[in-house]
């Protein structure tokens, strides 16, 4: 494995098995690219709210060699990220297609 993985989580307990789905996502994005160098996750629970539940805000930061890669899944409505799973695949997936775009852009300027 060449990227190291980090997850951090605020405001919540530690969950093995969130862990695990995170692991999933990034071995994910490592098949899709395999030059990312580090990758660093930040599950957080901002607010707790008893009448409308949890929402759960995600960040994935990606290190690729020339840049950082950074995708901020914040929910924009209460109901947006009521489930941390939900939140860490949309984060990933919007880190994909950052990347997707990177690497496009790195292949046409080598053209």
């Amino acid at each position: 494995m060449k990227r190291a993985l980090r997850i951090t989580y605020r405001g919540m307990e530690t969950s093995d098995t969130l862990n695990e789905h995170i692991r999933d996502q990034a071995d994910k994005l490592e098949q899709f690219h395999d030059g990312i160098t580090g990758c660093n996750v930040v599950v957080e629970e901002p607010h707790r709210h008893h009448a409308q539940g949890h929402h759960f805000h995600v960040r994935v930061e990606l290190h690729v060699p020339g840049k950082d890669i950074v995708a901020d899944r914040e929910p924009l409505e209460f109901t947006a990220h009521a489930d941390a799973y939900q939140a860490v695949t949309d984060a990933f997936e919007a880190a994909r297609r950052q990347l997707q775009h990177h690497v496009d852009r790195q292949h046409a300027h080598h053209r």
